[in-house]
């Protein structure tokens, strides 16, 4: 009775995102077509003169924009049916296994702004929310951390994410619940499964937004926060850290594949049962590949690693000597620093756990990872960042 007890605010929650996002995508439909026609031409017009994928900056693969899928969010604006706003919003123009929560800022933007006014405005907003979420964290943690984190979203080729609408949404989402974990520690704190909650929460609201490009990220960056602050307040061991870390991750992933079930039931009762069979298909090539698309997941790794790591489709990673920078760089500043105690380190150990979450993503999702590795070793800012705060965090301080 108790466990049951409680999982009522996580069903509350749910139910009470799930109406809103619903309600929220019809709302948008109801704008008039005619409101937003014209700015929708001439953002066509200007994407079909960029090309599908231009590729900007160090002209490598992680400096593609991918102006495809810009063109595809574009193009479900106008309903191609003549279909009411609950149909239209739902069908995104046959388009629906995603959510496509974009289309809540997308199409009354579109009613003043053609695609190169709001991609600036993307691009605002990414470098505030970027800075305010740095700010919190200095705040709440050390400014030093904030410094970390900065570096390592700019890992992720931040100069071409903050203004292509496709790679936007997932750090928007980030930046944002970075803000609101920090502002509220205090609160989430006392309540319990307070965390869960958030992650659950993050979990869905991500999934509502994203087109699947880097969501694992949503989850690590603020799970990794939490981990040192819990041993900082709560002098959490390496077991309570563990059962943290795994908690909150499967919080995170029930939210989010919750929040992708309900999309396709509402699809299937709106729509027609044909267009929940086409999901499973879907769901079956992204995890099984094809005959023209064969998996190879240790491929996937390597395409991921090489596109973060901005090196050419011919180029090599010398594993060895990767290991060898790292290990000498991490041996220099152990002896220069010294090590905090064994029982300190064994407390942030799961903070490795989480920065291989981008490889077991790769791994599980290897279809579409090791076709839009372009895109998708974005997910590895995570991996940096959970090795940068964990080196920072077993090493003793001026103070100690």
């Amino acid at each position: 009775m108790g466990r049951v007890k409680q999982l009522k605010p996580f069903v509350k929650v749910y139910v009470g995102l799930i109406l809103a996002f619903f309600v929220s995508m019809a709302l948008v439909f109801c704008i008039p077509d005619s409101w937003i026609q014209d700015n929708v031409n001439s953002s066509i017009e200007i994407m079909d003169g960029e090309g599908s994928y231009p590729m900007y900056f160090f002209y490598r693969h992680n400096s593609i924009m991918d102006v495809h899928t810009e063109g595809v969010m574009y193009n479900g604006l106008i309903p191609n049916r003549d279909y009411n706003p609950i149909q239209a919003s739902v069908s995104i123009n046959q388009y629906p296994r995603y959510w496509h929560g974009y289309m809540l800022y997308l199409r009354p933007l579109s009613v003043l702004f053609q695609i190169t006014e709001i991609r600036y405005l993307g691009m605002l907003a990414f470098q505030i929310l970027l800075f305010w979420s740095a700010w919190m964290i200095a705040k709440k943690t050390r400014p030093a951390y904030a410094v970390l984190y900065v570096l390592s979203i700019a890992t992720g080729n931040a100069a071409l994410s903050s203004v292509c609408l496709q790679f936007l949404s997932t750090f928007l989402v980030l930046f944002v619940s970075i803000g609101v974990l920090m502002s509220r520690y205090e609160k989430l704190r006392t309540k319990e499964l307070g965390f869960f909650l958030f992650f659950f929460v993050v979990g869905m609201i991500e999934n509502f937004f994203d087109f699947l490009t880097y969501p694992i990220i949503t989850l690590g960056i603020p799970l990794i926060l939490l981990l040192w602050m819990r041993v900082r307040d709560e002098k959490a061991d390496l077991k309570d850290n563990l059962l943290f870390t795994i908690w909150s991750s499967i919080s995170w992933g029930v939210g989010y594949a919750l929040t992708w079930i309900a999309k396709w039931g509402i699809t299937t009762v709106v729509l027609g049962v044909r267009y929940f069979i086409r999901n499973l298909s879907v769901i079956e090539y992204r995890l099984n590949g094809s005959e023209e698309e064969p998996l190879d997941r240790i491929g996937t790794l390597q395409k991921n690693l090489k596109a973060w790591l901005n090196i050419r489709d011919n180029g090599m990673i010398s594993w060895s000597k990767v290991v060898i920078v790292i290990a000498v760089i991490a041996l220099i500043l152990l002896i220069w620093k010294k090590a905090k105690d064994m029982k300190t380190i064994l407390a942030y150990l799961p903070m490795l756990l989480v920065a291989a979450y981008p490889y077991i993503w790769y791994l599980v999702m290897s279809n579409h990872s090791q076709i839009h590795y372009w895109y998708t070793y974005r997910n590895q800012v995570l991996t940096l960042f959970a090795g940068l705060i964990f080196l920072a965090s077993i090493l003793k301080s001026k103070n100690e």
